[in-house]
């Protein structure tokens, strides 16, 4: 995820698929349709008995399977795969398998694939509210087609103006209420189970996406500075932030470092403020856990923290929070805890973030992230202090060559200069 994208990864969005992406699922999808329709037909030619004795029904399958081939492609050659197309395929799958049982032995037949194939396709396109959206419409689907199978049909007494039709032989006690009932919780359950997967998968992408997007901030010529000031705007710009203030300590010298960078202006620079030894009490000291998400609601404090194994910690303390916002004004704050290499500790507060999702997830993640990201900015800390000694010691030796050699005292008694000179 970007942070110019304008989407915050606190509230759990997904990251805009990229079209390359996009193009490959919609292939994978594609192919998979043929190989269903394929298999389909297998089963039609071992078991005839499957579709009955309507010529239409053999008309329908082949009809897929023609289509199926069409898609494929359609998606091969075109170079982008626009959302009208992808609706349109997709609710082209939806009407299908509920179309499909009416010619077959009922929803509980083998066809019982395509209602699963719809769903997997939704999950892999989009995520969880998609893949439950398209299992109720096949729910919807279903009873309609039984309220006209049980009621017009049966009025009719199983009789069709269509001669196409006149074969069609219909399993009515698989289009019952009872029946359909559970296949609908089937359908809906497995619509929550695929949805949900596929929607931690999209988090997962989006946390990586995340995490490289903060990566590819660091880099060597723009200075520790910089490079704090453009990981500092993306963190304030994907939270929604107020402001982020980073706390460190020289752990040998004691000396305290405070960095501030002000929300809701892209041009704001990371500055560096006056500190004391009493900054390294109020912002580095007693906090609960390694991350916690504390807000406040005048004397009344809600504080959730996590160990450094992304474990919840019962009850935190909130004194240091007292104090902090004594300090500091917020109404909420996120802060992580870092050391690095023994030399530098310190912490990342991040005050008055748009937080949304679960908050324990949320910590984990950022544990996660300044796990990956700081020892990155550390390294770009050690290679500018090493080129401040190789520079200072190049200095020191073009000096050394520029200061003259004093001439020794020529010996007078002989009038020769000694052999050093």
């Amino acid at each position: 995820m970007h942070a110019e994208s304008n989407q915050r990864f606190i509230g759990r969005p997904l990251v805009p698929a990229d079209p390359s992406e996009i193009r490959r699922i919609e292939r994978w999808l594609a192919t998979a349709r043929v190989f269903l329709a394929a298999s389909a037909l297998a089963a039609i030619y071992m078991d005839p008995t499957q579709l009955g004795n309507s010529p239409a029904a053999y008309g329908l399958l082949g009809f897929y399977m023609g289509n199926s081939i069409l898609v494929l492609m359609l998606v091969r050659r075109r170079k982008a795969s626009t959302p009208s197309f992808r609706l349109l395929v997709h609710a082209a799958d939806i009407i299908w398998p509920a179309f499909i049982s009416v010619f077959a032995e009922g929803p509980r037949s083998p066809f019982f694939l395509f209602f699963f194939f719809v769903l997997t396709a939704a999950a892999y396109r989009w995520g969880l509210w998609e893949t439950l959206s398209t299992a109720a419409a096949e729910v919807v689907l279903l009873w309609a087609e039984s309220f006209l199978l049980l009621h017009v049909w049966a009025a009719r007494a199983g009789g069709l103006p269509w001669h196409a039709l006149s074969g069609l032989r219909i399993n009515e006690t698989e289009f019952e209420p009872k029946r359909l009932f559970m296949l609908s919780v089937y359908l809906l359950v497995m619509g929550l189970l695929l949805g949900y997967l596929a929607e931690q998968q999209k988090h997962l992408r989006a946390e990586k996406a995340v995490i490289t997007s903060l990566l590819s901030k660091v880099r060597v010529d723009a200075g520790l500075t910089g490079t704090l000031q453009q990981i500092s705007r993306e963190i304030v710009t994907m939270y929604g932030a107020d402001r982020l203030l980073l706390a460190s300590q020289e752990i040998h010298s004691h000396r305290t470092f405070l960095g501030e960078l002000r929300g809701g202006d892209e041009t704001s620079d990371f500055v560096w403020l006056d500190s004391s030894p009493r900054e390294s009490k109020i912002y580095l000291e007693d906090f609960p856990g390694e991350a916690f998400y504390a807000t406040s609601e005048g004397d009344r404090w809600f504080v959730v923290a996590v160990d450094r194994e992304g474990n919840p910690l019962p009850s935190p303390s909130t004194d240091a929070l007292v104090r902090l916002k004594r300090r500091q004004s917020f109404r909420s704050a996120v802060a992580v805890s870092f050391v690095f290499g023994g030399e530098w500790r310190g912490r990342v507060l991040v005050f008055d973030p748009s937080w949304h999702g679960d908050t324990q997830e949320q910590l984990r993640f950022l544990l996660d992230l300044f796990r990956q990201v700081g020892p990155a900015v550390y390294n770009v800390y050690l290679l500018h202090r090493l080129r401040r000694r190789a520079s200072a010691a190049e200095r020191a030796r073009f000096a050394r060559t520029l200061t003259p050699t004093p001439l020794p005292i020529a010996r007078r008694e002989t009038g020769v200069l000694p052999d050093a000179l």
